[in-house]
């Protein structure tokens, strides 16, 4: 299946279903060390490689905000994986409040809304508007892989590097807008353990998407029930 490359909103968007939720290969795949790429993205982009490599599950807390024309999304999810695919999306607030769905791989989903709706449980197309975010992003992108592989298929000189303290940003202009919402630049923030911290999309000059990511658990042990809705 196809997907449209909105890895941060990807998140974002888990839970439309439950008011409203970038596949990947949530592995990851190898670094390109192609001519052209300045030495301090190649040198990025491997230590993320690595750090990626090493985590099998992580938690976080993931603060979105999304605008698609005149509307605009704002929420706080809690984020669970586990590799290869294994993914669980809990709404903390904003639109969508209380709701949950979960990704085992394939190309169907599994939530609920949240309040008084939350007893009823359904099955939908993974790229149902009702569980994709406002800018059509999908839970089976909700995964730093999904990132690292996004990162791995652009053009390596088109990437720019600026290191600053521990952080690392990636900044690269998108080379298909039409095929990416028309996002024209993507901005990453790698942190001092060389994993994403926070991911920005622009159309043009417009900030159309702008995700950070906290609280993070690496290498945790969620129980069977975390992927039973």
């Amino acid at each position: 299946m196809r997907i449209r490359r909105r890895v941060g909103v990807a998140v974002a968007g888990a839970v439309i279903l439950l008011a409203g939720m970038h596949g990947s290969r949530a592995l990851g795949s190898d670094v390109s060390h192609a001519p052209g790429a300045s030495s301090q993205s190649v040198e990025a982009i491997a230590r993320f490689a690595k750090a990626w490599a090493d985590v099998r599950s992580y938690e976080c807390v993931v603060s979105i905000h999304e605008v698609e024309g005149s509307h605009v999304q704002d929420r706080v999810m809690r984020v669970t994986f586990e590799k290869p695919y294994n993914t669980r999306v809990d709404i903390l607030a904003g639109e969508g409040h209380g709701g949950a769905i979960v990704w085992r791989g394939g190309d169907k989903v599994r939530g609920h809304e949240g309040g008084f709706l939350s007893a009823i449980k359904v099955d939908v197309d993974v790229h149902d508007r009702r569980v994709t975010s406002l800018r059509g992003a999908t839970v089976a992108e909700a995964n730093w892989g999904a990132l690292y592989d996004h990162l791995t298929s652009l053009r390596p000189d088109s990437v720019q590097a600026v290191v600053l303290g521990d952080t690392t940003t990636l900044t690269y202009a998108v080379p298909d807008p039409p095929g990416e919402g028309n996002v024209t630049k993507e901005v990453l923030m790698l942190g001092g353990n060389s994993l994403p911290i926070e991911y920005d999309q622009y159309i043009g000059d417009e900030l159309v998407s702008h995700v950070t990511t906290s609280d993070v658990k690496l290498n945790i042990n969620p129980p069977d029930s975390t992927w039973s809705i």
